[in-house]
């Protein structure tokens, strides 16, 4: 069993679920920066030479876009023989199951992330290396803001994965063998 993003799901997640807060960045950028160059040409009196910079300008910030969420395709884990296998860019990690411990919590506890140190973020999706609310620093992966998370702890390491469906996962972990308790 697996749950890994598709290039459409990461820009889907650029700007869902709607925060106003991303959305008014969002159109920041996508408005200022066009607004600002028509206004730069117009002041210098070059609009008639330079009218090409505004799609130019538009294109080029589509472009930035979508390539930067071009890695983010295939985040996600994978539960294999061999243990589960997570990709949370910049971070890759497989983690073996006989030493691993699980909880299930909600979004709203201490282990919610609250600061991204390293990785990807969005309105949708959150990817890499977090601090979280009780200090403690976990490769995150986050995808929708869904109201309960997979906490694991393995060799001194902590892993949130957070998504639509976690409670399958939980319930996967704990049917191949992983310790279920409070981290």
């Amino acid at each position: 069993m697996s749950y890994q993003l598709s290039y459409l799901d990461v820009l889907k997640a650029s700007f869902l679920p709607l925060d106003p807060l991303d959305t008014l960045l969002m159109a920041g950028v996508f408005l200022g920066i066009p607004f600002l160059t028509i206004w730069g040409l117009k002041a210098a009196g070059e609009w008639r030479r330079g009218w090409w910079l505004l799609p130019a300008t538009i294109a080029f910030l589509l472009f930035i876009l979508l390539l930067t969420s071009l890695p983010q395709a295939g985040s996600g884990w994978r539960l294999t023989d061999g243990g589960l296998e997570l990709k949370a860019w910049p971070v890759s990690a497989m983690l073996d199951l006989k030493g691993t411990r699980a909880a299930l919590v909600e979004r709203s506890s201490p282990w919610r992330p609250v600061v991204r140190t390293n990785g990807y973020g969005t309105a949708g999706l959150t990817t890499g290396w977090c601090k979280l609310a009780n200090g403690r620093k976990a490769v995150v992966f986050c995808h929708l803001r869904p109201s309960r998370m997979v906490v694991l702890e393995s060799e001194g390491r902590y892993y949130v994965l957070a998504h639509p469906g976690a409670e399958v996962l939980y319930r996967l972990l704990l049917a191949r063998g992983v310790k279920q308790g409070a981290l």
